[in-house]
């Protein structure tokens, strides 16, 4: 009994570039140095634009050095890979004492109305997010206002 074993397809290597095609896209680089250096003095990263042209994002670097751009600093390019908002999401621009003081005065001004809450269940967490407080300043509050506190939920009552 004669038994053909098959073995799947490689996929095929992508194709080195060849020595004439990498001279070609630095000779199209350095022809096209005038928008290169426009991109880049837009903020737009040394390896996208390195990419656009097919050329290596340390050779661009190095040719951008050769025709007199000055340098970005490491810590301005890190600072322009996205905005602060999305590294700390849900926070927003730093408020004022007159605007803290303000929604600290409401959520006191709706004192009746916050108590009842958190004893229907409502967390102190949730509170704090709708009225914009710190949350262990409502804590302070509850605990001043005499309000029974809840045990943290997932808690062993007997810990």
């Amino acid at each position: 009994m004669d038994v053909t074993v098959t073995t799947p397809a490689r996929p095929k290597a992508v194709a080195p570039v060849t020595p004439a095609e990498k001279i070609a896209a630095r000779d199209a680089a350095r022809a096209d140095s005038d928008t290169i250096i426009r991109r880049y003095q837009a903020h737009e990263p040394v390896s996208r634009i390195a990419a656009d042209y097919h050329v290596t994002a340390n050779w661009l670097a190095l040719r951008l050095v050769e025709w007199g751009v000055p340098r970005r600093h490491r810590h301005e390019a890190h600072a322009l890979r996205r905005p602060a908002g999305h590294v700390f999401r849900g926070r927003t621009r730093r408020r004022s004492t007159a605007e803290v003081r303000a929604a600290q005065a409401q959520f006191t001004g709706d004192r009746a109305d916050v108590t009842a809450r958190y004893l229907a269940g409502t967390s102190i967490t949730t509170l704090a997010r709708e009225y914009q407080v710190n949350p262990v300043w409502i804590t302070e509050r509850l605990d001043d206002w005499d309000v029974p506190r809840r045990k943290r939920p997932g808690r062993d009552p007997a810990g």
